[in-house]
């Protein structure tokens, strides 16, 4: 993917210019990750300064779009912490698969209740049983191990075009 790639942005032009790219426009659903979905955005501050940003999805896009939008999130995330632009230094694309188990659903034992000349007959229900069963998503994620840049006079040390 990218060995180490300097990614210069300005704070003003990266939200219109990313909102215009066709790349992007095409590529619908970028999003926050939430609750126990594979599908969104996140990030993690590293010890060492710098963020994992990762975006996976179970929709079927290709890795490279994947990727686009992880770096779309490190864009963001660069322009929301003041930063001049950002580095990624490591680059980790792959597809896993996750497992989801929906347990067996079992009949209620309702009953209806007839009348008849005899006076009222509760009839139970022969309800069916739905079997319990396995979802297999095949997630496509992308890890990237950013540095963001505080200045860009400065290469090497976090800043400039390297």
């Amino acid at each position: 993917m990218f060995p180490r790639i300097s990614l210069i942005i300005a704070a003003l032009s990266l939200t219109a210019g990313l909102g215009g790219c066709s790349a992007f426009s095409k590529l619908p659903d970028y999003m926050a990750k939430e609750d126990g979905r594979p599908h969104g955005y996140s990030e993690i501050a590293l010890p060492e300064g710098g963020y994992q940003v990762s975006y996976e999805t179970y929709k079927k896009y290709e890795l490279v779009e994947v990727e686009e939008l992880a770096i779309r999130r490190a864009a963001e995330l660069s322009v929301e912490q003041g930063a001049k632009g950002f580095d990624v230094e490591k680059t980790l694309c792959f597809k896993e698969y996750q497992f989801d188990n929906v347990p067996e659903q079992n009949a209620s034992g309702r009953t209806v209740t007839l009348t008849s000349a005899a006076g009222p007959v509760s009839v139970p229900v022969d309800e069916p049983n739905f079997p319990g069963y396995t979802r297999t998503f095949e997630v496509r994620k992308c890890l990237l191990k950013i540095k963001l840049l505080k200045d860009l006079d400065a290469p090497g040390e976090g800043g400039g075009v390297s």
